[in-house]
């Protein structure tokens, strides 16, 4: 055994009987933290016997020690009266000096202790019996945290209702030796042993001299808990690294948009039932927003309005004010709208993750707000024919997906558009998100002369298949039991 051992061992030895992990720390000279490190290895060798034990403590909240201090309200009611004498409520209350908020705790505690007696608007002391939730104010005051099984369970109870003392539960281990721990103490050898290399002792060369102690490999330890990058941090850090390694750029945006970046920007008619107050979250306060480029503003107007780039457009007036509106983002796409109204230089290859927020039913597969994964690549030479393949080498190179298909789908602003299925290993095929060319109409409004593809995914549903997960709740967990868990996942 080791010096630190031998301490604790002797400071039981003097005992013999238990000692509180308080008391063989302060015996022995040896920090509480260290101690307990200590007593697990010798209770693993049998040298020590370790008793737990689990009791419920009460310790005064601040009102409970102002109680304590100036006395509750109904003792003070009793002791006015029994000064004044018979007078009315509102006399007595005053000579008791009582707020507002203690008037009616004072007159109901001070009746159902037969303190006081009331009639015809008066009120007149009555014997007065010691109380015990008095007393046991006064010993929480004068002696602090005690354990509850000193007072009755009736007190306590209503210490506890009146919010005048916490109760909390306290864990307590008391130690002792074993006779396997006194005869290793007896039988240790004697002191001189080194147990440690210091510097000083490299610098001075002592250590050529000193006898050191063998190490004892069997010895258990305490489990340590390293930290580390939460599971869904993790998976989402992986896919960034993986983008950026495949020649993209990440950017960000606003949480907070107007409804012109949302939806106008992205050739979305103003009637479109995804502006309706059940599809997307509308600011109160500020209700509005601004867009500076008055240009940008009138290209997307007309494209709106009358048509771009060969489209007739919606044909419809479209609403300045219903643009400049301020919403929770519903998706990611307005920041490869923004990025794209920045006189983008091709070839650019763009991602996006980040929260989104959308009403909905919140369940095992539904969220208020959630991730999306969404990017872009601007090429002169792009086709739909590249898109496919960006996605089908995104679902292979980064999701592990086994296979990709697609079928054709509706998106308000890109055409052609693509639904993509991916089949992962026991867990079939699964959509995952979707992809298209953005509409000419939205890229000459933004001023963008070359082809663009675009695709977005549901990067949670895709992290719940990774990491095992049947909850999209449990992406966000706090249980730290369940997080340790998903620890060897990824």
């Amino acid at each position: 055994m080791n010096e630190s051992e031998s301490k604790v061992l002797k400071a039981l030895a003097q005992a013999k009987n238990f000692l509180s992990a308080a008391e063989v720390a302060h015996a022995a000279k040896i920090d509480y933290g260290a101690l307990m490190s200590l007593a697990a290895g010798l209770e693993s060798q049998g040298l020590v016997e370790a008793r737990k034990s689990e009791s419920s403590v009460v310790e005064l909240t601040p009102e409970g020690k102002a109680y304590a201090k100036n006395g509750t309200p109904e003792k003070r009611l009793a002791h006015a009266l029994r000064k004044h004498g018979a007078v009315s409520l509102e006399k007595a209350f005053g000579a008791a000096d009582l707020s507002p908020v203690e008037k009616p705790i004072a007159l109901k505690w001070a009746k159902q202790r037969n303190w006081i007696a009331v009639k015809e608007g008066k009120a007149e002391a009555l014997k007065e019996e010691p109380s015990a939730v008095d007393e046991a104010l006064e010993e929480l005051a004068e002696h602090g945290a005690r354990e509850s099984s000193l007072f009755s369970k009736e007190t306590v109870g209503e210490l506890v209702s009146r919010k005048l003392v916490q109760a909390k539960s306290e864990k307590k281990v008391d130690f002792k030796i074993t006779s396997a721990g006194a005869k290793a103490l007896s039988q240790a050898p004697s002191a001189g042993k080194v147990t440690q290399l210091t510097p000083e002792m490299l610098k001075t060369g002592a250590w050529k001299q000193a006898q050191f102690k063998e190490y004892d490999v069997s010895t258990v330890t305490v489990p340590v808990s390293i930290g580390v990058r939460q599971h869904y941090k993790r998976f989402l850090h992986q896919i960034r690294e993986q983008l950026v390694g495949l020649g993209f750029k990440e950017v960000h945006g606003p949480l907070v948009e107007t409804e012109f970046w949302n939806m106008d920007a992205l050739f979305m008619a103003q009637e479109h039932p995804a502006r309706e107050i059940h599809d997307i979250f509308h600011l109160a306060d500020p209700s509005r927003g601004t867009v500076e480029d008055k240009a940008l503003l009138a290209r997307v107007r007309k494209a709106h309005e009358e048509g771009i780039a060969g489209s007739t457009g919606w044909q419809y007036e479209w609403n300045a004010e219903t643009a400049h509106r301020l919403v929770c983002r519903s998706h990611t796409t307005p920041v490869s709208a923004r990025n794209l109204a920045k006189k983008l230089k091709p070839p650019a290859r763009l991602f996006c993750i980040g929260k989104v927020f959308r009403p909905d039913e919140i369940d095992w597969k539904h969220f208020i707000e959630f991730n999306q994964c969404e990017g872009i690549v601007a090429d002169e030479n792009m086709t739909f024919r590249e898109l496919l393949g960006y996605l089908k080498m995104f679902a292979i190179e980064i999701f592990g997906a086994d296979d990709a298909r697609f079928y054709p789908t509706y998106f308000p602003f890109t055409e052609p558009s693509v639904e993509m299925h991916v089949k992962l290993a026991e867990k079939g095929w699964t959509e995952v998100g979707g992809a298209g060319m953005f509409r000419p109409e939205m890229l000459e409004a933004l001023g963008v002369q070359v082809p663009v593809l675009a695709w977005g995914l549901g990067i949670d549903r895709l992290a719940m298949i990774k990491l095992g997960l049947t909850d999209i709740r449990d992406l966000n967990s706090q249980d730290v039991e369940f997080l340790k868990k998903r620890v060897a996942v990824l």
